[in-house]
């Protein structure tokens, strides 16, 4: 059963202070661990790439360089 966020924050609305409280350090809690993940697959996705030579190492110079 799919709900609707506002139905969502509409029932944390109807638990006490203390509730609301440990919710939101749970979701809080729950997205830095999710943007933690997403920038270790960032991370593992560009060893990859640098794996299978896709990626260039080099200077500001070099950069500035190759694109000029």
């Amino acid at each position: 059963m799919a709900r609707t966020v506002g139905a969502i924050l509409d029932e944390i609305a109807e638990l006490s202070i203390e509730d609301q409280e440990m919710v939101d350090e749970i979701v809080h809690k729950r997205i830095i661990e999710g943007k933690r993940e997403e920038i270790y697959a960032d991370y593992q996705a560009a060893l990859e790439e640098r794996k299978q030579g896709k990626t260039k190492s080099g200077s500001v110079g070099d950069l500035f360089a190759d694109i000029g």
